[in-house]
C-alpha cells in the first residue's frame, strides 16, 4: 500500500471536489481538546465538523500556504449503511452517529487503512470480502467510501470469533497458536483443515470427518453460523485420531519417523 500512496491521493482529491470529502486543519492539540468536551458532555468522541462547511476562500488561502491538513470523509447526515451479510443477514448503521467524518489521508499524506480498503477492493475488482465480525465499523467506513467513488461493494460475510475454553477469545494462553506447533504436537494437515472447518459450519448432516476434496465439495458460506465458535482441544484430538486410524502402514511410518527424530 506504500507504493500506491498517489493513486490513494489522487482519489482523495477526486472525492474533495466531488463535495464527500474536505481537508480539515485541526491540530492535534484542538482534536484532542474537542475529544475531552465531548467526554465531559457524555457525547462520543468524533469529530465536530469544524472543517466541514469552511468558507472556501480560507480553505485555499491555507492550502496555498501549504498548512498542515488532513482529508476528512463527509459523512452525510441521517445517511442509513445496510448490507446483506452472508453469514449474519441484514446489518445496518446510522452512519452518522456512528463513525462521523473520518479521515481518509492524515497530516503527514500517509493513508489510512480503511481508505486504502475500499480503493483497492474497487480497483482490483473484489466481489467477496470473508473476515471476522471485529470489522463491521470498518465495513462501515469501506461502503459509504465506495459508494461515494461510484463502485459497486462486495459481498461481505462476517465470521464470528473463536473463543478459548474459557470462553473467552483466542489468545498464546489457550495453548499452542502456530501451524508449527500443532504439527510438532503430532497433529496432520488433513485433521487441522477438518478440525478448522467445523469451527462454525457445517453440511448440514451429523457428519465430522471430511476429507480435503469433500470440504472442498461441501462448504457453503450460508451454512457459517453467527455463533462464536469455541476451539476444544479434546476434539481436536478425537478428530485427528480418526484421521490417523484411516491411514496405511506406509503413510504412518514417515509421520512416527519424524517425530522420534525431533
Amino acid at each position: 500500500q506504500s507504493e500506491r500512496k498517489e493513486i490513494y491521493l489522487k482519489k482523495a482529491k477526486s472525492l474533495v471536489e466531488a463535495g464527500y470529502a474536505y481537508p480539515c486543519f485541526c491540530t492535534e492539540e484542538e482534536l484532542e481538546r474537542k475529544r475531552e468536551e465531548a467526554e465531559k458532555e457524555g457525547k462520543p468522541p468524533q469529530y465536530d465538523g469544524t472543517w466541514r462547511d469552511a468558507d472556501p476562500d480560507i480553505v485555499k488561502k491555507k492550502l496555498e500556504a501549504n498548512e498542515p491538513h488532513t482529508f476528512r470523509f463527509k459523512v452525510p447526515n441521517h445517511k442509513v449503511v445496510v448490507i446483506d451479510d452472508i453469514v449474519r443477514g441484514r446489518v445496518e448503521w446510522d452512519a452518522d452517529s456512528t463513525v462521523g467524518d473520518f479521515i481518509l489521508i492524515r497530516s503527514s499524506g500517509v493513508p489510512v487503512y480503511n481508505f486504502c480498503v475500499a480503493v483497492d477492493d474497487a480497483m482490483m475488482g473484489i466481489t467477496h470480502v470473508i473476515r471476522a465480525e471485529e470489522h463491521l465499523t470498518n465495513t462501515l467506513r469501506q461502503c459509504i467510501i465506495l459508494d461515494a467513488m461510484g463502485y459497486s461493494r462486495p459481498r461481505y460475510a462476517h465470521c464470528s470469533l473463536i473463543l478459548g475454553q474459557d470462553r473467552s477469545k483466542m489468545s498464546k494462553r489457550h495453548g499452542a497458536t502456530s501451524i508449527d506447533q500443532f504439527k510438532n504436537e503430532g497433529f496432520l494437515p488433513a485433521a487441522m483443515k477438518n478440525y478448522l472447518a467445523l469451527l462454525g459450519w457445517n453440511d448440514g448432516t451429523e457428519k465430522e470427518i471430511f476429507s480435503e476434496s469433500e470440504l472442498i465439495e461441501r462448504f457453503d458460506l450460508r451454512r457459517v453460523v453467527k455463533s462464536p465458535a469455541v476451539f476444544d482441544m479434546q476434539k481436536l484430538r478425537w478428530i485427528n485420531g480418526q484421521h490417523l486410524r484411516s491411514m496405511n502402514i506406509e503413510e504412518v511410518i514417515p509421520l512416527a519417523k519424524e517425530s522420534l527424530i525431533r
